[in-house]
């Protein structure tokens, strides 16, 4: 039987504040990059992703580094758009072949923050825009049953928000957004490194510093490793050598804020449904859930199961593409 050929592409977007990941059909995982912006003589754009990522605070006043997204939602609506289009062009996929979009969102999203989230999509090119609570995408992307009877908690950690959910028959029983997660990491360690060590570093590195060397809790016999600056007091370059208990000390409070999130949605939860969270725990997904010692810290404080999977920086993008792939199953899910 003759078919006629495929000319329009759909595809899934997790837009991350800190990193974007985009699958578009038949081609697979097309970008995986920062969700940085930069542009030459504040209007002229420059490059987006990885290498406009570089470029954060080392450039000259003649170029503007943006990060359109902040606590998971787009910020900067011109920069949002512009960042969204690029991505799409450098899928290789012309703007007029875009069909469906469904693209992960937090749960906590105001109407208007939907609306730029749509309308960048749309002048991207999307003919139609579909949005799904990211911890939703997530638990789709785990390969969970959300649509059956059993109960599941994702906590997904991002660079923006951290959203907890209770899911269960195709909708979120209980959910909790969190507007402190990576980046919050990364201005944590920034200002403890000023404020104790009278040391001055940049985002990137702070970053840098989180992923190579992050650890929660720490064993009996840290890791010692050395973070290079400007001396806060004299201006000039430095160089502290620090161990890994330093990171208790940065990340207390924010540690303290993700637990009693937790805590608080675990408190919404109908008695009905205890069981099966006891039975199968919490799922940390996103890149968050990458920190050393994180899943074995939550399960200390809360008590109940903690796993984390192999995609889980991927568990929102995979959500995606599956709901894409079984989208009459799936499109009760979808945001409204």
């Amino acid at each position: 039987m003759f078919r006629f050929p495929k000319f329009f592409t759909n595809i899934g977007v997790d837009l991350g504040t800190a990193n974007t990941i985009v699958y578009a059909e038949d081609k697979g995982y097309v970008v995986n990059e920062p969700s940085v912006i930069a542009y030459k003589n504040t209007s002229t754009l420059l490059c987006a992703g990885k290498e406009a990522k570089e470029m954060l605070g080392r450039t000259h006043r003649g170029i503007k580094v943006v990060r359109p997204l902040a606590d998971g939602v787009i910020a900067d609506f011109v920069a949002g758009e512009h960042l969204v289009k690029e991505f799409i062009r450098k899928a290789g996929i012309p703007k007029f072949l875009v069909n469906k979009i469904v693209i992960g969102v937090p749960t906590g999203i105001t109407s208007v923050e939907k609306k730029a989230v749509i309308e960048s999509a749309e002048a991207a090119g999307a003919r139609k825009v579909f949005l799904v609570a990211e911890p939703m995408a997530a638990a789709i992307g785990v390969g969970l049953d959300v649509l059956g009877s059993g109960a599941s908690m994702i906590v997904d950690i991002g660079g923006g928000t951290t959203d907890i959910a209770i899911i269960n028959y195709g909708g979120i029983v209980v959910d909790n957004t969190l507007r402190i997660a990576g980046d919050e990491m990364n201005d944590a360690i920034i200002r403890h490194l000023k404020n104790v060590y009278h040391l001055r570093i940049g985002e990137k590195t702070a970053e840098d510093i989180k992923i190579e060397y992050g650890i929660v809790k720490a064993d009996n016999s840290p890791a010692t490793f050395c973070v290079k600056g400007i001396d806060h007091q004299q201006g000039l370059p430095r160089q502290v050598e620090l161990t890994t208990d330093f990171f208790d000390e940065a990340f207390s409070d924010i540690l303290e804020a993700i637990i009693n999130a937790i805590i608080s949605a675990l408190d919404q939860l109908p008695p009905e449904l205890a069981g099966d969270i006891i039975d199968c725990g919490i799922i940390l997904t996103g890149g968050g859930a990458l920190l050393n010692g994180l899943d074995e810290y939550i399960r200390e404080r809360v008590n109940i199961p903690v796993s984390k999977p192999d995609n889980a920086l991927y568990c929102v993008a995979d959500g995606t593409k599956l709901i894409l792939e079984s989208f009459d199953k799936y499109k009760s899910v979808l945001l409204h």
